[in-house]
């Protein structure tokens, strides 16, 4: 039965999400359309839940999930509509200087993909700290990826078709393979960073982590970061990445 409780409770959660989310983001959607996506995923939730008949242990650990659906929800809302203007913006300091993720998102959308093979060499890397899950992305990013070093950027081939990331302790790791390829947010060209194409097993084969890049300025890339077991680009994490001079 507990065996059975865990997916359970992943597919109750991960269905709310999804009608959340398609409530908070599509048409109509506007101011207070955070909290509703928020307050629906966790009631879709709890009625899913009653009506399975699970058992209170399982109803507490479902709550737990539905919560986080919940934020994962909330954090989608947050890229804003496709409409929202792209704010003003074209050099590594006005990003760090960004307070709105919707506004991230929308220069990130309005931006190109940088030109092929024109990426090689070291980056640096800094997290946006946007969106209601911006802290969890930072643990995650500067606690577990590394593991127990902090993220510091990215290192890219010289042909560009490969690279790592670049960490303040140890070597270059966590190896993805990269690539212009449609955006799986909204169809248009970015820089691919697939992880599961160079065989990273966790993050890349179970988890499905991908990061897409768009270039808003000479050696400045806007990046969002996501992996598909909690929604893929969708529920992004933000991120800037500037090219290392010598």
């Amino acid at each position: 039965m507990r065996r059975l409780l865990v997916p359970t409770v992943l597919i109750v959660a991960a269905e709310s999400l999804t009608e959340a989310s398609q409530i908070a983001t599509g048409p109509g959607a506007g101011t207070g359309a955070y909290e509703r996506s928020s307050h629906t995923a966790t009631c879709l939730a709890a009625a899913r839940l009653r009506g399975g008949g699970l058992s209170t242990a399982g109803t507490t650990v479902a709550a737990l999930v539905a919560s986080l659906g919940a934020l994962i929800a909330l954090n989608i809302a947050q890229n804003g509509g496709t409409s929202h203007p792209p704010p003003s913006c074209s050099d590594a300091a006005g990003l760090l200087a960004l307070t709105s993720k919707a506004d991230a998102v929308a220069l990130w959308r309005a931006s190109p993909a940088p030109t092929i093979g024109g990426w090689s060499g070291e980056w640096e890397g800094r997290l946006l700290p946007l969106g209601v899950l911006a802290p969890v992305s930072a643990l995650i990013t500067h606690n577990l990826f590394g593991p127990a070093s902090r993220w510091s950027g990215k290192a890219f081939s010289a042909d560009g078709g490969s690279g790592a990331n670049l960490f303040e302790r140890g070597p270059p790791r966590r190896a993805f393979r990269a690539s212009v390829a449609p955006s799986t947010l909204d169809g248009r060209p970015v820089l691919s960073l697939d992880y599961a194409a160079a065989g990273e097993p966790l993050w890349g084969t179970v988890l499905g982590m991908r990061d897409e890049l768009r270039e808003v300025a000479p050696g400045v890339l806007l990046g969002l970061g996501g992996m598909r077991a909690s929604g893929g680009v969708r529920n992004a994490a933000p991120f800037v990445l500037v090219r290392k001079t010598a």
